[in-house]
């Protein structure tokens, strides 16, 4: 994947991937079915994520975090960012707490709400990018996710190999100033998984 791996960062995943192994046997956070699933199917699947983040200090928004991904494997690989994980279940959000006292990140917030909450509060938080992994149709999305995105800004939409139907249905969003920027697709290392990463910008 062209991913450069230093030791220390490889040090830091596998804290993370002990302190998952270890809640996952105790509350259901990500199924797991072979060995490759947490190393490639989910950590390698968000680190994909790297060359589209804006460069330099700037505010992310992860949509649904629930175990982590994509974000805690980003912060890992990019301490420059400043992470907002939104998370709509309590017992992920201790998970993640849990996970980011003992990895010692910094700049990295968890909120226990839905969607809905954060965009009700006044002023309306803005973000330089929003990354979502699997956890939205395309539509619901953009709908929910383009208010909080700075003009300028990039969304992110993680996505499995069939997107033909979702990306059909943003016809009818006429009324939000977006547009697609890039659809790039890749195939996963050893499990030869196909994925997605549809990136939409909020121009000015």
């Amino acid at each position: 994947m062209g991913i450069d791996m230093p030791q220390d960062r490889i040090a830091l995943l596998e804290v993370y991937r002990d302190t998952l192994l270890l809640w996952n046997s105790k509350m259901n956070l990500i199924s797991l079915r072979s060995e490759t699933d947490l190393p490639v199917r989910h950590v390698i699947d968000s680190l994909a994520l790297l060359p589209f983040l804006p460069g330099g200090p700037a505010s992310l928004l992860d949509i649904g975090s629930g175990a982590g991904f994509p974000s805690i494997p980003l912060k890992i690989f990019r301490s420059d960012l400043c992470f907002t994980l939104l998370e709509a279940s309590r017992k992920k959000c201790s998970f993640l707490r849990e996970v980011i006292r003992r990895l010692g990140l910094k700049d990295i917030e968890v909120m226990n709400c839905r969607l809905e909450a954060l965009l009700s509060k006044s002023p309306c938080p803005l973000f330089d990018a929003i990354v979502s992994r699997a956890t939205f149709k395309m539509k619901d999305l953009l709908e929910g996710a383009l208010p909080l995105l700075k003009t300028g800004g990039i969304l992110a939409a993680m996505k499995g190999p069939s997107l033909e139907t979702e990306k059909a249905a943003l016809d009818s969003l006429k009324t939000l100033n977006f547009r697609i920027v890039k659809d790039h697709s890749f195939t996963l290392p050893l499990t030869g998984d196909r994925r997605r990463i549809v990136l939409v910008d909020k121009p000015g």
